[in-house]
């Protein structure tokens, strides 16, 4: 993709803010930001069958359907529906609303978790300071507040800290695709030049998004490692507070 070429006047050190040459990050009214390994993660390495799976032995365990039965309703949706939301699988579980987004909860605590605990102050900092904040996924609406519920930052009822929840259903298409990103632009009211993006994957939060004109991702790496260098498209960061700093230093 020529627009990511990066020429070596645009190359920055990876230790910093961007100096005042590099991307304007005053330009930045509103932040995207990723769900997965951006604000929750796998403990430890940790491998689940996804909130699916959580579904299927819900209706065994507290809606008293074989798991046969669970699994053939649970493909039936999917069959019928291209963009389903958890909601049709709860109706079509008869599962009661409340207690499985409880049991929900206590089953994925134990393997998914908060990415860091500085998440919350940094987003209302910037929540405070006028920045508008959206969640990205490839997660239904539902799917991206449960996840949200187990990093602190909602609850299954609502989000606060978040103007809108963008999930795939709601915009019917996959953050892989570049038309996902111009769905978003519609929905938020907001031109591409006033976003910036928040995640950990180079594709679906950097390329695609920039290939529709959002001009900066804050590429998040706890670790501390990058895999491009900073320049007027990227920052890297390790933590939300990095990126609060950058885009507060107006």
């Amino acid at each position: 993709m020529d627009n990511l070429s990066i020429t070596d006047d645009e190359k920055l050190s990876n230790n910093g803010p961007l100096p005042a040459a590099g991307f304007d990050y005053s330009s930045v009214r509103a932040l995207l930001v990723d769900i997965d390994d951006t604000i929750v993660r796998f403990r430890n390495g940790a491998q689940t069958d996804s909130l699916l799976g959580v579904l299927q032995s819900a209706a065994v365990s507290i809606g008293r359907l074989s798991s046969h039965e669970a699994a053939r309703r649970i493909e039936r949706v999917k069959e019928e529906t291209t963009w389903w939301h958890f909601s049709d699988f709860i109706v079509a579980l008869d599962l009661n609303p409340r207690r499985f987004w409880e049991y929900a909860l206590q089953r994925e605590r134990a393997y998914l978790e908060p990415t860091g605990s500085e998440m919350r102050a940094a987003l209302e900092k910037l929540k405070e300071e006028g920045i508008l904040l959206y969640v990205t996924s490839n997660n239904p609406s539902s799917g991206i507040l449960h996840k949200l519920a187990i990093a602190g930052l909602a609850t299954i009822q609502g989000a606060p800290l978040f103007s809108q929840l963008l999930g795939a259903t709601e915009l019917q298409a996959m953050k892989w695709q570049p038309v996902y990103w111009k769905k978003a632009l519609a929905h938020i009211g907001l031109n591409a030049s006033e976003v910036a993006v928040l995640g950990d994957s180079l594709r679906d939060d950097f390329e695609v998004p920039h290939s529709v004109g959002i001009p900066h991702t804050f590429l998040i790496n706890r670790n501390g490692s990058s895999t491009v260098e900073n320049s007027r498209f990227v920052t890297n960061v390790s933590d939300f507070e990095q990126v609060a700093a950058c885009l507060l230093c107006r």
